[in-house]
């Protein structure tokens, strides 16, 4: 009799564990979902307040807005697809442009025409299946070399563009 009062207890407190384990991961769960969406919206908050600056014509802090966005941007690592690479390269596009346009109102010349080339050049590696790994979503060896040197070129272009932003950042 004993060792039955035994395994039930030894039952009881394996089952005490496995619910615990399971309040955690749930727990985790909400988290990382909580973590994921205030993370998103961070990201988009800078540039939808630098549109309303521009709007408003506070040129000033819409740059210094397109600016935080722009230094924000990032591929969705979480979702390293080639459309959703191509989404994170147009609305990389959509910033550089509203930083162009920000400054020009500013009375900043800031040519962008090469950042937006590189970044075309790396949306028509990405939407040409022909350069992607069959059932994969990596690049094939032989375009692998030019991506990695177009990123390159963007992030150079990148660091450039962020000396027209206003020292006294807005965001």
């Amino acid at each position: 009799m004993v060792d039955i009062e035994k395994l039930l207890e030894t039952i009881a407190g394996i089952e005490k564990k496995i619910e615990i384990i399971a309040i955690l991961l749930a727990v985790f769960a909400i988290g990382s979902i909580i973590f994921w969406i205030l993370y998103r919206s961070r990201k988009q908050r800078a540039f939808k307040q630098g549109l309303a600056c521009l709007e408003n014509r506070q040129y000033s802090q819409a740059l210094s807005f397109f600016g935080q966005a722009e230094i924000d941007w990032g591929i969705n690592i979480a979702h390293k697809t080639p459309t959703t690479i191509l989404k994170d390269l147009d609305r990389l596009d959509r910033i550089v442009t509203k930083v162009a346009e920000a400054a020009r109102e500013c009375g900043h010349i800031v040519d962008v025409g090469s950042l937006r080339e590189m970044i075309r050049a790396r949306k028509e590696i990405w939407s040409n299946r022909k350069y992607l790994k069959f059932g994969s979503h990596s690049l094939k060896a032989a375009i692998l070399e030019r991506d990695r040197q177009i990123v390159n070129s963007i992030e150079k272009m990148r660091s450039q563009l962020r000396s027209t932003y206003p020292k006294n950042s807005a965001a």
